[in-house]
């Protein structure tokens, strides 16, 4: 039996994934769809295992080492999150003490407080390398970031620099850059 794929359908199936759908230039929580995602998480976690998940490395390997960078209660969260990955690919979690240890350890990297000076010199640091760079504010974007989430009121938007993505080497779906709200670049 075939199905007809609709724009919407897409849409609602990656929102599952990630865990959010958009509505508008907002993002709504979804219930998780899979056992892998039965764990609850919440705003920034479900966003950025969602990102995660729809990223792709030129060496992939069977787990990815998301880094933190600052503090925050989004980076509280994601260091106490119980699972970011799948059972295909694991997520390990952990905080870092100088923007110099990134590009050596983590294969992505949650940046708190972006308008700081230790945000802009890990951007500037980590441009052109396969590194995913995560951060809070639309400013972390305007910075060099790839992907800037905004947390507001239950819900997490996100928007995406489409140029910085490019030029890392990464992979990521285009459905994501859809979902991200107003395609930053």
């Amino acid at each position: 039996m075939a199905h007809s794929v609709t724009p919407a359908s897409v849409r609602c199936l990656l929102a599952l994934g990630l865990g959010v759908c958009a509505l508008g230039s907002a993002a709504q929580p979804v219930p998780a769809a899979s056992p892998a995602s039965a764990v609850p998480r919440s705003g920034v976690a479900t966003v950025v295992a969602g990102i995660l998940g729809y990223t792709r490395w030129p060496s992939e390997g069977s787990a990815v080492r998301l880094c933190t960078l600052g503090r925050s209660p989004a980076v509280d969260e994601l260091l106490s999150a119980p699972s970011l990955g799948t059972p295909q690919r694991r997520v390990a979690v952990q905080a870092l003490s100088s923007p110099a240890q990134a590009s050596a350890a983590c294969d992505a990297v949650y940046v708190a407080g972006a308008g700081g000076p230790a945000a802009r010199e890990s951007l500037r640091g980590l441009a052109g390398q396969p590194v995913l760079l995560l951060g809070e504010g639309a400013d972390f974007c305007s910075d060099g970031g790839m992907f800037c989430l905004e947390p507001a009121g239950g819900a997490t938007r996100f928007g995406a620099n489409l140029d910085a993505i490019a030029r890392s080497g990464l992979r990521v779906n285009p459905l994501v850059l859809r979902i991200a709200r107003g395609g930053r670049s």
